[in-house]
């Protein structure tokens, strides 16, 4: 129960945001949902970096020692506010109006997504569903009910979303009930240094495309990817749900449970994929009408499937402190995701880019079972 309701948890963030593009895209068109797209690709990029690696950096800190959690946490959570100033970037890029916004929305987004450690290790995955759903309520009501599109308005609306959720999540743990201590300290920066690496590399490797792709193609191309590279990142993540509940006993895990764990994800792999890859294509071209051919979702089921191959690759990886061999790959498969994305973009467009992505996976699956096979040696 408690895997399905994480799994459910995990999806409904990527789904959530996939029915607002979705809706988004039928009722105000490709080009105008596009420059909202094209905002929020640099706020969840602000947001990114003042993460810092915390959420995996925490857990394991809550893991060795579980009496100090809340002055971890508030710790590491105000250290990194002091890099919130980062945010004012935005006020050379863009009107004031649409700046403001945006800086309210790194805030919010920084506050919430810091509450990601705790979640995860008290298991509040029910409270941060509950969150998700009603947060999504506010932007999805608001797109049915909204006449005329307004980049100010929906900016506005991800603020009231995005603070909806931090209020209820709050509620939920308690925390003016919480001991409140904290220190600022440097500390926090170098001890989660690797951490963020990792994510940046993971990240930086994973969307890429993305922003390659909202610089070389038109705002309507933007939307039509964003929508089908969104679908099947879902599919791809739920690799990754799945082994969130064992997060926080994974550093006291034995080889043979991850073994168990790996035996249940290659048994699900291509059945799952190939089935979500079937549904995207049903509601891609049967309501949303995107008419791209069924190459396109091949691709994007190869694109699913290594996930599912390497996930516990990487969190044994983790267990064992050896970031620096993720943050090695990942930095591979950024490389050839990069080149192939320039190389495929301007002559095939949108599959050009889907093409390289699956490229990329395969490749970083390689390496990760290339690495597993030395150890064993």
């Amino acid at each position: 129960m408690l895997i399905l309701i994480n799994t459910l948890r995990g999806f409904s963030v990527p789904m959530f945001n996939f029915l607002i593009a979705v809706f988004g895209i039928k009722f105000f068109g490709k080009e105008d949902w596009g420059t909202l797209i094209n905002i929020l690709l640099w706020v969840f990029f602000v947001v990114f970096s003042l993460g810092w690696g915390n959420k995996e950096y925490l857990i394991r800190k809550y893991s060795k020692n579980p009496t100090k959690i809340e002055h971890a946490f508030y710790s590491n959570f105000l250290s990194r506010s002091a890099l919130l100033p980062l945010a004012l970037v935005f006020f050379f890029f863009f009107p004031f109006s649409i700046a403001i916004k945006c800086v309210a929305l790194v805030v919010l987004m920084h506050s919430y997504n810091a509450l990601d450690s705790l979640v995860i290790f008290y298991q509040k995955f029910s409270a941060q569903f509950i969150a998700e759903i009603v947060a999504f309520g506010i932007v999805f009501i608001s797109v049915l009910y909204i006449e005329s599109y307004s980049l100010d308005i929906f900016l506005e609306l991800y603020c009231w979303a995005f603070l909806a959720k931090l209020l209820l999540l709050s509620v939920s743990f308690k925390l003016w009930d919480k001991k409140f201590s904290y220190e600022f300290s440097i500390q926090e920066f170098k001890a989660g240094f690797w951490f963020f690496a990792l994510g940046f590399s993971g990240w930086a490797t994973s969307k890429i495309d993305l922003y390659i792709v909202n610089l070389y193609l038109p705002k309507a191309r933007l939307s039509e990817y964003q929508l089908l590279i969104a679908a099947f990142l879902m599919l791809q993540a739920v690799a990754s749900f799945i082994t969130i509940p064992f997060r926080k006993h994974m550093y006291r895990s034995s080889v043979s449970l991850l073994n168990k764990i790996q035996i249940k994800l290659n048994f699900i792999a291509i059945p799952l994929t190939s089935l979500g890859g079937f549904m995207i294509w049903l509601f891609m071209e049967q309501f949303v009408q995107l008419n791209l051919h069924y190459s396109y979702y091949s691709m994007g089921v190869l694109i699913s499937i290594p996930s599912f191959y390497y996930t516990l690759d990487v969190l044994e990886l983790m267990k064992n402190n050896q970031e620096r061999k993720i943050i090695y790959m990942n930095c591979i498969g950024f490389v050839c995701n990069f080149i192939a994305v320039l190389v495929f973009i301007k002559k095939h467009e949108v599959f050009g880019v889907l093409v390289s992505v699956c490229i990329m996976q395969w490749i970083v699956l390689i390496l990760y079972k290339l690495n597993k096979m030395r150890s064993k040696k």
